[in-house]
């Protein structure tokens, strides 16, 4: 009995809301996308996303970005770059996150948007570029961007 109660009380922390907050990037473009993971502890990470493909992690912690292109030369000044950053504040149970483009926009002329899990976050959805605004919303809320 004490075993199933501990399991079940795992269960149910793990479930929380609080604790599976995610950030997820949703391809729907023709062609992959390559992302590129940044954050303070380790080293840039990059995967390619195919045509109607997802990446979702756990969001954890300060800052982290998600760098979204068309190559996988992320890192070149001539790449077009959209950065998607965000941060999680235990001290005030808010995710502070912005987005940005540099040299270029690799998505002109095709829609995306940003959705956050709460439809009573504002902006949601962010469906333009608005200069880098630092948005905040509850920690417990999924922050999703979709592609095309």
């Amino acid at each position: 009995m004490h075993f199933f109660a501990l399991t079940s009380a795992i269960f149910v922390a793990v479930a929380s809301p609080v604790l599976a907050a995610f950030a997820t990037v949703q391809n729907n473009c023709a062609e992959p996308v390559w992302i590129t993971i940044t954050n303070t502890t380790f080293q840039p990470v990059q995967y390619q996303i195919a045509t109607n493909g997802t990446y979702t992690q756990w969001r954890v912690g300060t800052g982290n970005a998600y760098g979204l292109s068309k190559t996988s030369a992320y890192f070149s000044t001539s790449t077009p770059k959209f950065t998607l950053g965000f941060s999680d504040s235990p001290q005030d149970s808010l995710l502070y996150w912005s987005v940005i483009n540099a040299n270029g926009d690799p998505f002109a002329g095709e829609a995306w948007r940003i959705s956050l899990s709460d439809p009573a976050c504002t902006p949601n959805p962010l469906t333009g570029y608005d200069g880098g605004k630092i948005h905040a919303c509850g920690v417990a809320n999924n922050l999703t961007v979709t592609l095309c």
